[in-house]
């Protein structure tokens, strides 16, 4: 019997020593800022403002909150251009990710809570700046796709499938648009916690082991909480919580069943199992339409919602017929112009 939780902690160097080796070294680090800076051809700030910024990520780290940056940005931009203050907070963020990743940190984790700290600042500057609350989810969106599709490519191009099937179900349904747009947007980020699996799982072409599908299920709850600490994609944390949730009760991590699981979720878990079935895998072949619709029959009213199931079959039946029929006029296309005396023949049968 694995020991999951010894087996996890060995993995990294935890985010709070990192933050520790952050502060120690704050005058190292602001030095390469300033250089980075330079580099770049922006006026930088003093090599003393540069180091309370080490110090202030140093602290955001350790208490895992992006508010610690969000107030030294709201401090120096008295003073300081904002885009200097975007571009400072930018460098010292991918100077951490180098000490992390010199050090044998946990990159993944470190990695997500700077993007998130990179985000949160840059939405919270934008709304003070112009009072625009409406990029900052999308951006915040991109800025995670970005950690996940540098992780896994396929997990990436399966998450933004996802919310497009899951938008589909939902606009099929008669949901109002502010409801579709939730399903998409909670769909596309259904699987942001595997950015805190490890390789050896996550792109294991074999089967998991019990001990490694014990954490490969924790990807919902660690989805949750990245979600949870970015104020813009926080409503998002419960849906990604409990999209493995069965209908039947017999889904993970709580065992809800039934009308106990919201509607988004019921909704994002139908569109991440359709895509995922009909998607190549390193451990097995993608089904075909006709064999996942089949798939989605049998589980119907038991791992998902009867309703919702329906409604994917009929998109999935219809998206398969009309690829059936685009190649049937390919097809005939082509023997046109080749023999059209065979392609009467055949037509007569």
């Amino acid at each position: 019997m694995h020991d999951d939780t010894h087996l996890a902690d060995a993995l990294h160097t935890t985010r709070a020593q990192i933050a520790e080796l952050l502060d120690e070294r704050r005058v190292e680090v602001a030095n390469d800022v300033v250089a980075r800076m330079k580099r770049r051809n922006i006026d930088c700030m003093s090599p003393l403002i540069v180091r309370t910024l080490v110090h202030a990520l140093a602290k955001a780290m350790a208490e895992s909150t992006p508010d610690v940056i969000v107030h030294w940005s709201r401090m120096v931009r008295q003073a300081h251009p904002t885009p200097a203050v975007i571009a400072m907070i930018d460098a010292v963020c991918d100077a951490a990710e180098e000490l992390a990743q010199n050090d044998h940190g946990d990159l993944a984790t470190v990695v997500v809570f700077l993007e998130i700290v990179k985000g949160r600042a840059r939405a919270q500057i934008a709304d003070d700046v112009t009072g625009d609350r409406e990029t900052a989810p999308q951006n915040a969106i991109q800025s995670l796709l970005a950690v996940l599709r540098a992780r896994d490519d396929a997990t990436c191009n399966h998450s933004r499938a996802t919310g497009e099937f899951g938008r589909r179900i939902a606009n099929r349904m008669g949901l109002e648009p502010v409801m579709v747009e939730r399903v998409g947007k909670a769909g596309v980020l259904h699987d942001i916690g595997k950015i805190r699996v490890p390789d050896a799982i996550l792109l294991k072409p074999t089967a998991l082991d019990p001990g490694e599908w014990e954490i490969m299920k924790r990807h919902a709850e660690s989805g949750a909480e990245i979600l949870s600490q970015i104020p813009a994609l926080a409503q998002y944390a419960p849906i990604v919580a409990t999209h493995h949730e069965r209908f039947d009760g017999r889904g993970y991590p709580r065992g809800m069943r039934g009308d106990e699981i919201s509607l988004e979720s019921r909704i994002v878990s139908v569109a991440d199992s359709f895509h995922a079935m009909i998607s190549d895998r390193p451990y097995r072949r993608a089904l075909s339409y006709s064999e996942a619709i089949v798939a989605l029959g049998d589980g119907r009213g038991t791992q998902w919602d009867a309703g919702i199931t329906e409604v994917m079959i009929a998109l999935a039946a219809e998206e398969r017929n009309n690829s059936v029929d685009a190649s049937l006029t390919a097809l005939t296309s082509a023997q046109l112009v080749v023999d059209p005396l065979r392609l009467t023949g055949d037509l007569r049968g």
